[in-house]
């Protein structure tokens, strides 16, 4: 003879049912989150930029939803470039103790500030490029990386930190993708899934119209500025899900679209390179990223900052 079915069976099969619906539309929204872009921190013991790094680093801490990690785009010190090497290690120093203080997993992009021996470094040229330091060695000694580019993925979304800084044996730089890297990332993408969103953090920008609004609307920007070959990696993205490219180094507030792409330049930390606003109107700040229903979200959140009271002479 079969049991019958009871009251309190159906009661617990229904709320079984109930939370198996919930989890199933937990796992329909598993792609939902938020990330932080922190870019230009130009960390070092003038102008108060080491108690500004801390208080925008507060303000990450105080946000309503807990970002689940950041992209650091670059320019975390000022600088190691043109520097003595107790120099560029004790402005890394001070990067150390502002990151340790942050306490989200960091996933990073390469800045022209952060390599040693850039230009006319303060020491002789011969012994500033015999130091094993020279170049992104200092960056990734100090950082633990063994390479300048990476790849890492995220609730089903794949990140691509990208090195845009060329450094040649003389120390002189510009912005522009290695062939070998271009390589990588051509297999990289030919692996990915099409239908795959994907996140590219660069330092040097990509596409801008920086040069428009501060030069001239026909003047054509410099390599310093763009990166070189921005129109291999435009061409390469193309067809794919490539849903935004953050971008760091002009300061500014910014975005740029094109083919469903998202070019979006952070700001800075510094704002100014830690003397006010950029261009009087960007302040110091830091980009929100939400991840939502397969788009890319954000917004630019100033900290506050008064560099007003920190500036000397």
């Amino acid at each position: 003879m079969n049991n019958p079915i009871s009251r309190r069976t159906l009661v617990t099969t229904g709320a079984a049912l109930t939370a198996l619906g919930g989890l199933q539309s937990a796992e329909a929204k598993s792609d939902e989150f938020t990330f932080v872009h922190i870019t230009d921190l130009h960390i070092q013991p003038e102008l108060g930029a080491s108690l500004g790094v801390a208080k925008a680093f507060d303000a990450i801490h105080a946000l309503p939803k807990k970002p689940d990690f950041a992209l650091i785009g670059g320019d975390l010190v000022m600088d190691a470039a043109k520097v003595t090497p107790q120099r560029a290690d004790a402005v890394y120093d001070l990067w150390q103790t502002a990151a340790n203080n942050l306490a989200l997993p960091m996933h990073f992009t390469i800045g022209n500030h952060d390599v040693y021996g850039l230009g006319e470094a303060a020491t002789d040229s011969a012994k500033t490029m015999a130091n094993p330091d020279f170049g992104k060695a200092i960056w990734k000694r100090r950082l633990n990386l063994t390479r300048t580019y990476d790849t890492f993925d995220h609730k089903g979304w794949r990140f691509v930190t990208l090195d845009s800084l060329a450094v040649g044996p003389d120390g002189t730089w510009g912005g522009n993708l290695d062939d070998d890297q271009l390589k990588w990332l051509d297999d990289l993408l030919r692996h990915t899934p099409k239908t795959m969103p994907v996140i590219l953090l660069t330092h040097i920008p990509i596409l801008t119209i920086f040069g428009q609004y501060t030069q001239g609307t026909t003047d054509a920007v410099p390599a310093q500025l763009i990166v070189k070959n921005g129109k291999t990696l435009q061409e390469m993205i193309q067809g794919r899900n490539v849903k935004a490219v953050f971008q760091g180094h002009t300061h500014v507030v910014e975005e740029c679209s094109y083919l469903g792409t998202k070019y979006i330049t952070g700001g800075a930390i510094c704002g100014d390179w830690w003397k006010g606003p950029r261009l009087g109107v960007h302040p110091e700040g830091f980009t929100v990223v939400t991840v939502k229903d397969g788009e890319v979200n954000w917004r630019y959140v100033p900290y506050g900052w008064d560099a007003a009271k920190y500036k000397t002479g």
